[in-house]
């Protein structure tokens, strides 16, 4: 982060854009603290009201898989979105730097993301992916077969705990790879269309910038999700 003139506060950053003041970290604090409080314990009255839910509707279904389907949902509706809102504003916040001055996640403050209109076919294209992004999660972190499948396929090509976890980076790492690289190298092509400078590139790159953060934040969704789902596996 840059200051202004003066050390009074922060100026732009290497891309031009103001950043953002600091928020207070006792806010977050605050916050986080309150999500937990109050999280935690609707989650599990949720669970317990699904598992009764279940013996009541005759469903064959344990309460471990209960539990894994409800946190395969709150992946899918709520990390899903939340993930997609700060890949979004980490990559827009990079935007046009060079590589040595790219900030790491986190370290810095970052700006909203400018709003652009959107046509139909834009906003449909939106609400596709959030939709498959979403049904995705929930078919492979929910069902605990599927989880099992991939820790066995981890397992097959790992020896102990630190070589599973690097499988799981690797694994990771491959797949965003793998759906990163068309992307870009589609809307890459349209961007060359456009002067640097005119508002249909800036409107371009908004476009660009929400998908990559939408790929990105699905990729680490299910990442998270499967670790969520082998947790529920390994102690409950």
């Amino acid at each position: 982060m840059t200051l202004a003139p003066g050390g009074r506060g922060p100026g732009p950053d290497p891309a031009g854009q103001p950043l953002p003041a600091p928020s207070s970290k006792t806010r977050q604090l605050l916050w986080l603290a309150l999500t937990v409080l109050l999280g935690v314990p609707l989650l599990l009255a949720g669970w317990i009201a699904l598992i009764f839910l279940a013996e009541q509707l005759g469903w064959d279904i344990g309460p471990n898989q209960i539990f894994a389907w409800e946190i395969a949902a709150l992946v899918a509706l709520l990390l899903w979105p939340l993930a997609i809102r700060g890949s979004l504003r980490q990559f827009w916040h990079n935007r046009g730097r060079r590589p040595d001055q790219v900030a790491e996640w986190g370290s810095e403050p970052t700006a909203p993301v400018p709003t652009v209109p959107l046509n139909w076919g834009q906003r449909l294209g939106r609400v596709l992916v959030m939709f498959l992004g979403g049904a995705g999660l929930l078919a492979i972190c929910g069902p605990q077969e599927v989880s099992l499948l991939v820790l066995h396929a981890l397992g097959a090509v790992s020896v102990g705990p630190n070589s599973l976890w690097k499988a799981l980076q690797l694994v990771t790492f491959l797949l965003l790879l793998a759906l990163l690289l068309p992307l870009i190298a589609l809307t890459e092509r349209s961007l060359r269309k456009h002067p640097k400078g005119s508002q249909g590139r800036f409107r371009l790159e908004v476009q660009q910038h929400w998908y990559l953060a939408a790929v990105t934040a699905w990729v680490i969704c299910v990442a998270m999700g499967l670790m969520f789902s082998w947790l529920i596996l390994a102690y409950l």
